[in-house]
């Protein structure tokens, strides 16, 4: 499953890019996602994130998260992330970080 990422404000200056694409064998959680993203970027990414280092791990309130550009709250964390429906396509996710004060 390839996930198509986005990133904004802040954290496009810590990723260095502001697309990326992460490939995954099985359907990952945004959980998982979000884990690969900050072995990749370091404590700071999930600083930016998340609200703390251990777990549960809530996500920042400063921070939005968007997956099919529905927002994803911290109960939805460990849910698998969405395929498409039409399997015949490769199943992409795009996932936007967006910092509230950053705007678009």
């Amino acid at each position: 499953m390839n996930v198509n990422l986005l990133f904004m404000g802040v954290i496009a200056d810590i990723t260095g890019t502001k697309k990326q694409t992460v490939q995954f064998d099985q359907v990952p959680t945004l959980r998982g996602l979000l884990a690969e993203l900050e072995r990749q970027y370091g404590t700071e990414f999930g600083a930016r994130i998340f609200r703390d280092s251990t777990a549960p791990r809530m996500l920042q309130m400063c921070t939005r998260i968007f997956v099919n550009e529905t927002i994803v709250h911290n109960h939805e964390l460990d849910e698998p992330l969405p395929t498409p429906a039409d399997t015949a396509t490769s199943p992409e996710v795009l996932v936007y970080f967006l910092p509230a004060a950053c705007g678009g």
